[in-house]
């Protein structure tokens, strides 16, 4: 299997996961596929389909096992992209806040809300990321997927976006290969202020100084899941090295050696004491690895 695989393109066996993932847990998986093209990604795909694997993208919304016994495909190397007046191709393996300010500092708005997304352009979609009143959804024209057998391009009604959703969430057999945005003419200066302020707001309310995977919780409509958490007294609150940060209370950080069942833990105490107190379940943005 894996020599099949290093026939294709480079293969890291039994490989340290830990700067792989923006929480920094301590994790090792079975070996981790670096395919650089959209032909080495289908052959990987078509070997593996079969075998227990997942994709990656800059792993900034998953929580790993300390030991992963599967193949993680890195798609760091799907990198290339495209802009054509108002229209940008990206690969899936392109990060989405380079994406955003390459556009914005071109006077092209419509991507600029993603500047300080730690994320993919294919995991950004695939969980229709967004902040500011916007998200991928708004943007989106169609992506090239692969559907397990043929290469097919998907619309953006076809992913039936919702707030932090799309339907490949519930379709793991789709593999967003690139996507096409589509972006509109604005002011330069008055994109980069606004990128700037922006920059500013999330230095002073976020916590950047320690590994974590940004907002752990969707807000629930009506409300804000940081606040929620907030208001229950619950910052500073850790289960061993994962903490609730005392920045923002929807921050789970790393204080050094947390690993997945301490985040699990911890992300159940806030769901339970949420539900307790105000009868609201909480919906994680992250996804367990097992």
């Amino acid at each position: 299997m894996i020599d099949k695989i290093k026939n294709i393109c480079e293969v890291i066996e039994e490989i340290d996961l830990k700067k792989y993932n923006t929480l920094r847990l301590n994790a090792k998986a079975k070996a981790m596929v670096f395919p650089k093209n959209e032909k080495e990604l289908i052959d990987v795909l078509n070997i593996l389909k079969d075998e227990k694997h997942f994709i990656i993208g800059n792993g900034s919304n998953i929580i790993l096992p300390s030991y992963y016994d599967g193949f993680i495909i890195k798609l760091e190397r799907l990198n290339n992209y495209k802009i054509d007046n108002n229209i940008v191709n990206a690969e899936s393996g392109v990060m989405i806040n380079k994406l955003a300010s390459e556009t914005a500092n071109m006077g092209y708005g419509g991507l600029d809300f993603a500047t300080g997304i730690p994320g993919t352009v294919g995991g950004c979609v695939y969980g229709n990321a967004g902040c500011y009143g916007s998200d991928m959804s708004k943007t989106l024209i169609d992506a090239k997927v692969y559907d397990g057998k043929n290469i097919i391009t998907l619309k953006n009604s076809d992913f039936n976006f919702k707030y932090r959703y799309s339907m490949l969430k519930d379709n793991k057999n789709y593999t967003i290969i690139s996507a096409r945005f589509k972006l509109e003419k604005q002011d330069k200066e008055e994109l980069k202020g606004l990128i700037l302020e922006r920059t500013n707001k999330r230095v002073a309310t976020q916590d950047l100084s320690h590994p974590s995977n940004g907002s752990m919780f969707r807000n629930p409509e009506g409300f804000i899941a940081g606040k929620l958490i907030d208001d229950l007294g619950l910052k500073g609150y850790s289960v061993n090295d994962a903490m609730i940060s005392n920045i923002h209370a929807n921050f789970i950080i790393n204080n050094g050696n947390a690993t997945q069942d301490d985040i699990i833990k911890l992300v159940d105490k806030i769901k339970n004491d949420v539900k307790k107190e105000y009868n609201i379940d909480l919906i994680m943005e992250q996804e367990i690895i097992k």
